[in-house]
């Protein structure tokens, strides 16, 4: 199968034509050949190709990559200011989610993965809330899930104040500045958060506070600039502020004053107003539930994969995912394959498969389930893998496995998650991950920092608010992510009081030969995953710089239930970037995969932020991707 590096004819007729050698120049070869009728090579990997969707940001000092240009701004001054890592990336963090309060406001989840060179570890701070104590699966069961029962403990303002009190050097007011300058000037709206709105009106329309804030001069008459302002959530960061002022006039250290801010949040008038709202609207979150919240620091789950040690978050994110995709992928010599050819993307299509119907069974929470032994382990992948058929697509989400057994197929796997029977594994409330037509339903954001000191800090940061409510008077949500548990008793992953939800995000470390080698993580659902694979083999088996990485045409499936579901709704769907040539697409429909287009480009396919360190030169790089609006500076 020929390599797929080529755009399809619609490019061509684009860029006006066929490049032609001129008399006495050798045509081209190789990659190049394949987009010579282009006349551009953008897209294309080769180590000798000097054209790029966008520059590369180089640093020694500090270099950062996050989903809005503001936030970016934000945290490079502080590495400017001499920050490290720790501070830029918090102070980042906030400021992004005054930005994204469409797709990652105040307040929601925040997985958080971090090396620390002082500590010389790799932790992880636990970024998705818990469950409040009145979400039974029986509640569950008779109510449904929906925007008001669906609301999950905030994680994120834990996270951050946890990351600044440990590792960082600022105050919380001092981090806070730039986030609270947003909220009270305003920032401009852009082209995405314009079209999520038009989106998702209908949903923004159910709860008035909502609309007065997404529809400040009416509804559908917003305009790309348009003033976004958030008076009230200013008020909320002023309330930690004055709460960390009094701690630190009292006596306490700059410890004290952040534990003082984070308890204003969680045990303050904040959460009495959650409270508040939540019963006026018949809701189930609680006080008690705010107040009790304490999230921890830990290990992550690791793995090897070609001498590179890969950090993912545990049972409680979608990184489980990735540890098994790796296990499997490294018993297979990819480059022999070819750059995304049909046996290519098949073969990874088919470990992703297998990944996913592992993690559908035995992940979640592992305060509640953890997991069996041997899931992880590189002998339980070696004994998945022959259920690759190199001639046939996987027709249906793949049976999971028996890791206790070390067997390929468990006996209580069923045969089939597509089609409702009656029986409760394969029927339940469709999950918060992706319509069947592969539109999110709830997306996300990244920031990626790392310092000439060697922290490395990587955060996906989630759960916007147009269709979940906002509390009135201070300008922030509590998401809607325990629409990804689940509702069958003999899954991981079910519904229970006091947990946390598998939610799918999840940002990744790497090191290499004990150093940091990159940090990457990324919106996109479900796909998250998949999206960073893809990112993560372009570097590390194809020698892909970041921001070449990032640029390369992708693919997707969605062979498998969505997270929160129990239904698979596209067996063998298989989405493919149309820069993946049609013969490549037909190759893989002749294989059983059900394939569709995603278009040349599309923001379905994610937006990862990578930093990233190159071994031999300590120079560092970071890069966002084309598809949405992110942006990148380094120093």
């Amino acid at each position: 199968m020929k390599h797929l590096m080529a755009t399809v004819a619609v490019a061509a007729v684009a860029a006006g034509g066929c490049s032609v050698p001129e008399e006495g120049e050798s045509p081209p070869e190789g990659l190049f050949a394949t987009i010579a009728p282009f006349l551009s090579y953008g897209h294309v990997h080769s180590g000798d190709n000097i054209e790029a969707m966008r520059p590369r940001v180089m640093g020694t000092h500090g270099v950062i990559a996050s989903g809005h240009y503001l936030a970016t701004q934000a945290g490079y001054e502080v590495l400017r200011a001499g920050g490290n890592a720790f501070d830029a990336g918090v102070t980042a963090g906030m400021a992004l989610k005054v930005l994204k309060m469409d797709y990652a406001g105040w307040t929601g989840v925040a997985p958080l993965i971090v090396y620390s060179a002082a500590e010389d570890r790799v932790l992880t701070r636990v970024g998705a809330g818990t469950s409040p104590a009145l979400a039974t699966l029986d509640y569950f069961l008779e109510h449904g899930k929906s925007p008001i029962n669906n609301a999950l403990i905030p994680a994120d303002v834990d996270v951050w104040l946890a990351a600044l009190d440990r590792f960082g050097t600022l105050s919380f007011s001092e981090a806070a500045a730039p986030a609270l300058r947003i909220a009270e000037e305003g920032y401009h709206l852009y082209k995405m958060q314009k079209q999520m709105i038009a989106d998702h009106r209908e949903g923004i329309l159910a709860f008035p506070y909502n609309r007065d804030f997404w529809f400040p001069n009416g509804v559908g008459e917003e305009r790309l600039g348009d003033l976004m302002v958030n008076a009230d959530l200013g008020r909320l960061i002023r309330y930690l502020m004055e709460a960390e002022q009094q701690a630190l006039a009292d006596g306490g250290s700059r410890s004290d004053g952040i534990r003082a801010a984070r308890d204003a949040f969680y045990t303050g008038e904040p959460a009495r107003a959650v409270d508040r709202f939540f019963r006026e609207h018949g809701g189930i979150v609680r006080y008690e539930d705010l107040a009790g919240y304490e999230s921890r620091w830990e290990e992550p789950l690791r793995t090897s994969f070609h001498g590179y040690d890969v950090h993912a978050g545990a049972g409680w994110s979608q990184g489980p995912r990735l540890i098994l995709m790796l296990n499997m992928l490294e018993n297979y010599d990819l480059r022999l394959l070819g750059y995304n050819t049909a046996e290519y993307i098949h073969l990874v299509s088919q470990g992703i498969n297998l990944a996913m119907a592992d993690a559908h069974r035995y992940v979640g929470d592992p305060d509640f389930a953890p997991a069996p032994e041997g899931l992880y382990e590189k002998a339980y992948a070696r004994a998945r893998i022959p259920l690759i058929d190199e001639g046939r697509a996987f027709p249906d989400m793949p049976p999971w496995g028996d890791p206790e057994r070390m067997a390929a197929v468990a006996d209580d796997a069923p045969d089939s998650f597509v089609a409702p029977t009656g029986d409760p594994m394969t029927t339940g409330a469709t999950g918060s991950g992706a319509r069947g037509d592969g539109v999110p339903m709830a997306d996300t954001s990244s920031l990626n920092v790392m310092d000439g000191e060697g922290n490395l800090f990587s955060l996906t940061e989630s759960d916007g608010h147009t269709g979940t409510p906002m509390i009135p008077g201070w300008g922030f949500g509590l998401g809607n992510r325990m629409g990804q548990f689940n509702l069958d008793p003999r899954l991981a992953n079910v519904m229970a009081p006091g947990k946390r939800p598998r939610n799918t995000n999840s940002p990744l470390l790497v090191m290499k030969d004990g150093e940091p080698f990159m940090g990457l993580s990324t919106p996109g659902g479900d796909q998250q995953m998949q999206i960073l694979l893809q990112v993560l083999l372009n570097v590390v088996v194809w020698g892909m710089s970041p921001e070449q990485a990032l640029d390369q045409p992708r693919f997707g499936s969605y062979n498998f239930p969505p997270t929160g579901s129990e239904v698979n709704s596209n067996p063998a769907v298989l989405y493919l970037e149309d820069r993946i040539p049609a013969a490549t697409a037909d190759a893989l429909r002749a294989l059983g995969h059900d394939v569709r287009s995603w278009g040349l480009w599309n923001w379905l396919t994610g937006a990862p932020t990578v930093t990233w360190r190159d071994p031999e030169t300590g120079v560092m790089t970071a890069a966002g991707d084309v598809r949405r609006e992110t942006a990148s500076l380094g120093f």
